[in-house]
């Protein structure tokens, strides 16, 4: 008997502590938003591999390049994810729309290039065909770009870009109000020698039923520009009206757009809008 009342006393204090450690807990949030900027200047002869990405919210955006050459690059990337700088005062502050632009120039020339990797290795060589390709992805719209250029001898490029979004949802007491507009764009001019492709994707309806607004394939040596932007905006205005909104004076002082010619039948007190007032004493007798 004693050995089960001190088990019995060990679950109770167990039971108290554990009860004190979950009230205890604190209500953790997390709010992530940043701005994120890089400029950047490549030029030299040799190999050369690189790859960039960003995402914000709903939106996707990346970058790749490799080859064996000759290459001059310049980039500019912005990124913002619910939050923006004033440039006079230098402050930071929440905003409700987030983005991502790119500017790009490259200029490419293709050329086998051998290195040692040490002091006792033989020369290895690199020949690889230039390469490049930047992809926007935007999840709101369901819609997605690219540019794509592989097999290149020569690449001679300026390229623009952006994804953007925003959603104000606001609610008070009598409306309820949203606002969500989103773009994406992707501009290019382009002169190379090799392969090029420009792809253009809408899967707004389902996956398995995709619209294929863009897909065009190139071999050989061209020279194309291309402007290409896609943009949807959604508002919603709603009126909010309080829970049988008759209350206030009965079933008949309804205006017409709650009624119209309808006839609400119902047990009094209930839907008939006549409202429920407590009575002075019991309706049933207790038994």
């Amino acid at each position: 008997m004693r050995k089960r009342y001190k088990g019995f006393l060990i679950a109770i204090l167990f039971s108290v502590i554990f009860v004190g450690l979950t009230c205890g807990q604190t209500e953790i949030s997390e709010d992530s938003r940043y701005i994120y900027h890089m400029d950047q200047d490549v030029k030299g002869n040799g190999f050369f591999s690189s790859y960039q990405t960003t995402d914000v919210t709903n939106l996707t955006w990346s970058n790749l390049a490799h080859g064996s050459g000759s290459y001059d690059y310049e980039s500019k990337l912005d990124s913002r994810n619910g939050a923006k700088k004033n440039e006079n005062t230098g402050e930071y502050t929440s905003t409700s729309d987030r983005g991502v632009t790119f500017l790009e120039s490259a200029d490419f020339s293709y050329a086998p290039t051998s290195m040692k990797m040490g002091k006792y290795s033989l020369p290895i060589a690199f020949q690889s065909k230039g390469a490049e390709k930047t992809c926007l992805k935007n999840y709101i719209s369901n819609v997605s770009m690219n540019a794509r250029f592989n097999y290149l001898d020569t690449l001679s490029k300026n390229l623009s870009s952006e994804l953007y979004w925003k959603l104000v949802n606001t609610t008070d007491e009598y409306e309820s109000n949203l606002d969500n507009s989103t773009r994406t764009k992707l501009n290019f001019e382009a002169a190379f020698s090799g392969s090029g492709h420009v792809g253009v994707l809408d899967m707004s309806r389902n996956v398995h039923d995709a619209d294929i607004l863009i897909d065009e394939d190139y071999r050989g040596t061209y020279y194309i520009t291309k402007n290409m932007s896609h943009a949807t905006k959604y508002i919603l205005k709603r009126q909010i009206d309080e829970w049988l909104p008759c209350c206030s004076g009965g079933y008949l002082t309804m205006p017409a757009t709650y009624i119209g010619d309808a006839k609400l039948k119902s047990a009094r007190g209930i839907f008939d809008c006549t409202c429920f007032n407590a009575p002075t004493k019991a309706e049933f007798s207790r038994i």
